[in-house]
């Protein structure tokens, strides 16, 4: 990456009252110098939208609900058709763990668990932003 710090979108459904997570991964990503936008998005083309809008550097999808699968299926082709096929995708939350290889399949780069510390999700984009490709 140039000079620039790495600009993330982090989303999260607007139906998902569980916040304290995403809130947490974003200070952990201010703190590693990232710039942040919090969303809180409906549908798919609200995220793509933003991201757009924003010229993010990732998307950061923050899951406590159900949907993953089909969020997914239908994010990465939207981002394709919008010519964003250098922007990660990266996933986390409540997933379970037989639903991550579907996922990266998918076209997410990486989903994260749960629990994890904030400094792994920091890691992983740092080491790859700008390496990957949808």
């Amino acid at each position: 990456m140039s000079g620039k710090p790495v600009k993330v979108l982090l989303a999260k459904k607007k139906i998902d009252v569980h916040g304290r997570a995403s809130k947490l991964i974003a200070r952990e990503l201010r703190d590693a110098g990232m710039e942040v936008v919090y969303f809180r998005f409906g549908t798919v083309d609200e995220i793509v939208n933003a991201a757009l809008q924003e010229d993010v550097d990732v998307i950061a999808v923050s899951i406590m609900t159900s949907g993953h699968l089909h969020l997914a299926e239908n994010l990465v082709p939207a981002l394709k058709a919008k010519g964003m096929n250098d922007v990660m995708v990266i996933f986390g939350g409540i997933i379970p763990d037989v639903d991550f290889e579907p996922l990266r399949k998918m076209g997410v780069h990486r989903a994260f668990p749960a629990g994890l510390p904030g400094s792994v999700v920091v890691d992983y984009i740092n080491a790859n932003v700008g390496k990957v490709g949808l």
